[in-house]
């Protein structure tokens, strides 16, 4: 609380100082060795923020900005992946080696990017419908990657047919429970506050258990859940209630990424490191804001949506 009011005070966002928090506990003073609570904790508020995110997005605004979400998407994250496994082949990684990198460099973070976009209120934005038009490409393509490298000695196209039908077949239970039972249930659960909460944690936990038990992402599942909640009449008292949820869970998200820096590390491949940032704040940016320019964007939506992508997210950590 103590560092959040003073980088309030300079006017910088609150979640570098809960990053700062994490560094100090476990990495610098070894305040805390067993982060699994912590971890575990943080994985509720990715569900809760990518939760509410699904609720607040209304697909009709996607559609001026579909084009350059699919096509520019998938020409961002190959441009990206191939960039950064060469790299990371000059400096004599192994292919394999490389090509993780190459997939961690691909991927944004949608939380850490939500949480910009939402608390400066620019999610309606142009450029904020082009960055969510690429965060939910980036995040469908994550999910194939992940499905593949889980069993990555024994790959087929059987096995990436089997991940699209099973992904393919949470989408219709998605729409169904969207279009014929959450309105008549939720029309019931409206009438008392309580019953309204705890039916959307439920339906937000049950979504997330779901997708994790056919192999998916349980932050994926939880997006999911909220979009299928996104079209009913209630939907701004669900983010009312869950609102404080998520901020303190997704609090920990950030404090729990500076726990998990390795400083040893930092030491003994300080120039790799240094390569991989600058690839990362300056080359990312660059390529991304490259792709918005060849889709006849002007300068200003372009560039702000290079700036906002240029970092790596969650996907990137759980590769």
């Amino acid at each position: 609380a103590l560092l959040a009011f003073l980088f309030r005070l300079i006017k910088q966002p609150q979640l570098f100082a809960y990053i700062l928090v994490g560094i100090f506990i476990t990495p610098v003073f070894q305040l805390i060795t067993d982060t699994t609570i912590i971890e575990s904790m943080s994985t509720i508020g990715i569900a809760f923020l990518l939760f509410i995110v699904g609720i607040e997005i209304d697909f009709k605004r996607l559609k001026d900005v579909a084009l350059i979400s699919s096509l520019g998407g998938v020409v961002q994250i190959s441009i990206l992946s191939v960039s950064a496994y060469l790299l990371a082949l000059m400096f004599n990684f192994l292919s394999i080696e490389a090509m993780y990198i190459g997939l961690m460099f691909a991927f944004s973070s949608t939380m850490m990017v939500m949480k910009f976009l939402s608390d400066r209120k620019e999610l309606n934005t142009l450029h904020g419908r082009i960055i969510l038009g690429f965060l939910i490409v980036e995040d469908i393509f994550a999910i194939f990657v992940l499905s593949i490298l889980t069993s990555i000695d024994h790959f087929s196209a059987a096995l990436l047919g089997v991940a699209f039908l099973k992904f393919l077949s949470l989408f219709i239970l998605a729409y169904i429970c969207s279009k014929f039972i959450f309105p008549v249930a939720f029309e019931f659960a409206a009438k008392n506050q309580e019953l309204l909460l705890i039916s959307s944690l439920g339906v937000c936990f049950l979504f997330s258990l779901i997708f994790h038990f056919m192999g998916f992402s349980l932050a994926i599942g939880a997006f999911i859940a909220g979009v299928t909640l996104g079209n009913l009449s209630y939907n701004l008292e669900i983010i009312g209630k869950i609102k404080s949820l998520r901020d303190f869970f997704a609090l920990l998200f950030f404090v729990s990424l500076g726990m998990g820096l390795s400083l040893s590390v930092l030491e003994t491949m300080l120039i790799p490191f240094l390569v991989f940032v600058f690839f990362i704040m300056i080359i990312k940016p660059t390529i991304v804001t490259l792709v918005c320019t060849i889709f006849k964007y002007t300068k200003k939506p372009s560039f702000t949506t290079g700036i906002y992508l240029s970092q790596i997210g969650e996907f990137s950590l759980i590769i």
